[in-house]
């Protein structure tokens, strides 16, 4: 996933300012943005601190915007486009911090300050997009004499000014400024709901029959003599995976599918109508065809066309696996007539035991975090020849750690790990740019924020995640070197985004990979043997899991492709019972925690998009093999380095020589 004038002394910001490759003030505004931009409020303690942050982005932003809209004369690249650049280097920036202090901070009052200044900033934004003097500034900048990726930027952003509404009437304009700034709160008080919403399962004791020993050790019963559990992810997941108790495992996903509901009911139904109000004020039939008018996909009719596709293409292979796992499942449990999403994991589980002496358990017992860490540190050093070394920076927790990662001597950028749940944290995975990267002027930084247990055995799909969430972190660190910001990887067609962290998932089932880090507590590497046989089951049930991943994509887009004017739990379970094999858990309301809805809308089939992606950039590795170094670092030029300066079909043509291909992606679902 892909997401402040400056206080009177630097001592009293709670953060050591960033550095910069070197100094750059092309003009005042620019030295302002360079200075302002140097300094971070991510460990601040005071609501006043992050108060002060927010005004102080606001008048500048201000500034800089009201001074680009009052150029005159031969509008120019240096002049005008590279104002336009430090005005989103301002916003976007003092955005994303705030953003990571506002789900990160251990004080709530800061936590909520940082909320509150979001809005604000997004308002800032909006006006931004919809600046009449911005826009004929950068239409104006002759394109003769441009290079490429520079003409390609500016052309680019024109269209993002022209889907905002640009050149609209004055009344237009002002109704998406309105709609814009309530589907933003809205959005957060979505967003909200789920992270506030920590759950309580009291379970009894015995309820905990089959989960491993490390497990049940750290969840001890409490004074009323009952386990109590939280939403978070540790809780939950092992539970599904091994609790034997078919009425526990049911019982806590459930609770869990429940999560955000009913706040989150009224609160989604706004989110819909606003976004489907904006999109029919900016001319559009619904939301879905307004967000994909500028993806790879095109349209929400080819996205619905896909998504039959690959649904038609998984189909053979995910009714053998449900046969089978069924058959199975009442030889586990003979009262098993049909089969529950609660059931999946955990029969799973249980065949690949049977069948390929796989148990997760036993495989859980190689990994941990601090291993986990270290062995991803050094697959991105083999693959990409990168050395990461601790960095001195003051932290927000306790538990979070800083970094540098560098390319040889030369520093590529910094990033913070948050690994671990805690109160009042964001209880997701996700990767969060807190600086842009601009060569010679700014250094990339993010942070990397997840939920996995901070100490004992971890689960490999687990670690398959965490890979997955730092491929999303060295691709901000290795394109935060383009001219413009506005190059940056977020600049990238959203449905390409997840390509690169979703190949690198591949090499969680390399053997080479593993046994570098993943050792039992004795210090026994991971045995060959036992990864052999991991990926012998690695494939079965892939295709009942990519159905649910389709539903999923079903459900965000058919929530935004028409008029907000169904029941949510309707609309919800006819995409799950369209696709996935698996009916819908009755009496819940999973939607009201589908965090996606907000930030991804109506294209989570990005995920299945950037797989077919993932897998056909793969198959170049798979032919130079997985650890070939200058394989991994062509790619790392091609694909990582260019950010969204190209066009996201020229960065697969580039590395592959072809065009993208869906069929590595069809093979994938037919695999046993």
């Amino acid at each position: 996933m892909t997401r402040f004038q400056r206080l009177l002394t630097t001592s009293a910001l709670a953060a050591a300012a960033f550095s910069a490759s070197h100094v750059f003030a092309a003009t005042a505004i620019d030295a302002e943005a360079d200075a302002f931009l140097k300094q971070s409020v991510l460990t601040a303690t005071d609501k006043a601190v992050i108060d002060a942050r927010c005004q102080a982005a606001l008048d500048l932003g201000g500034k800089a915007k009201t001074e680009l809209e009052s150029h005159t004369g031969p509008a120019t690249v240096a002049g005008d486009f590279q104002a336009f650049d430090t005005l989103s280097l301002i916003v976007g920036d003092a955005s994303n911090e705030l953003y990571l202090v506002s789900e990160t901070n251990t004080s709530k009052d800061v936590r909520d300050a940082a909320e509150a200044c979001l809005p604000k900033l997004s308002d800032l934004g909006t006006a931004i997009s919809l600046s009449r003097p911005i826009y004929d500034r950068l239409a104006a900048i002759p394109s003769k004499g441009l290079d490429t990726k520079t003409a390609y930027i500016i052309g680019k952003t024109l269209t993002q000014y022209k889907l905002a509404g640009v050149d609209k009437d004055d009344a237009t304009r002002a109704k998406v400024t309105e709609l814009q700034k309530a589907i933003t709160t809205t959005g957060l008080q979505f967003d909200a709901n789920i992270r506030d919403d920590t759950g309580d399962i009291a379970l009894k004791p015995e309820d905990l029959k089959g989960l491993p020993q490390d497990y049940i050790d750290a969840h001890k019963p409490g004074a009323d003599g009952l386990v109590h559990i939280t939403f978070a992810y540790p809780d939950i997941f092992p539970v599904l995976d091994f609790a034997d108790s078919r009425d526990v495992r049911k019982k806590v996903s459930s609770a869990f599918r429940n999560r955000g509901y009913p706040a989150n009911e009224t609160t989604l139904k706004t989110l819909l109508q606003e976004r489907y109000d904006l999109a029919k004020t900016l001319g559009y039939n619904d939301y879905a065809a307004l967000i994909t008018a500028d993806k790879m996909i095109g349209s929400e009719q080819h996205a619905a066309q896909f998504l039959d596709d690959m649904n038609a293409a998984a189909a053979p292979g995910a009714k053998a696996d449900y046969d089978e796992l069924l058959t199975f499942g009442k030889t586990v449990d003979p009262s098993i007539t049909t089969l529950q999403s609660y059931d999946v994991s955990y029969l799973e589980n249980k065949l690949r035991k049977a069948k390929y002496d796989v148990d997760a358990a036993q495989v859980r017992q190689y990994f941990t975090l601090a291993k986990s860490r270290a062995g991803i540190f050094q697959l991105v050093h083999d693959l990409f020849g990168a050395d990461i070394k601790p960095w001195d920076a003051p932290v927000w927790a306790p538990d979070v750690t800083a970094w540098s990662i560098y390319d040889g001597d030369r520093l590529v950028g910094h990033f913070y790990l948050d690994l671990s749940p805690r109160d009042g944290k964001y209880n997701h995975a996700a990767q969060f740019p807190i600086r842009t990267g601009v060569e010679g002027r700014q250094i990339p930084v993010g942070a990397l924020v997840t939920n996995f247990p901070a100490t004992g055995p971890m689960d490999h799909d687990d670690v398959t995640t965490f890979l997955h969430e730092f491929g999303h972190l060295i691709h901000d660190m290795y394109s935060g070197h383009t001219q413009y910001a506005s190059q940056s990887m977020n600049s990238l067609q959203w449905d390409f985004i997840e390509a690169p962290s979703q190949l690198l998932e591949e090499w969680t089932w390399d053997y080479d990979t593993l046994k570098q880090f993943a050792s039992d507590p004795e210090g026994h590497p991971i045995p060959e043997d036992l990864v052999k046989r991991m990926n012998q089951g690695r494939h079965f049930g892939e295709a009942i899991q990519w159905k649910g991943q389709l539903a999923y994509s079903a459900v965000s887009l058919n929530f935004y492709n028409r008029a907000p004017d169904f029941d949510l739990t309707t609309m919800y379970n006819d995409q799950i019972s369209r696709y996935s094999l698996f009916p819908p858990v009755p009496d819940t309301h999973p939607y009201a925690s589908f965090g996606h809805l907000n930030g991804y809308s109506a294209i989570y089939y990005t995920y299945v998009w950037s797989k077919a992606i993932a897998l056909d950039l793969f198959t170049q590795f798979q032919k130079d093999g997985m650890r070939n170094p200058a394989t991994a670092v062509r790619y790392r030029k091609l694909v990582l380095e260019p950010g969204g300066s190209e066009d996201a079909n020229e960065l697969i043509q580039n590395f592959l020589g072809r065009p993208m291909s869906l069929e590595a992606f069809k093979d994938e679902l037919q695999k046993k």
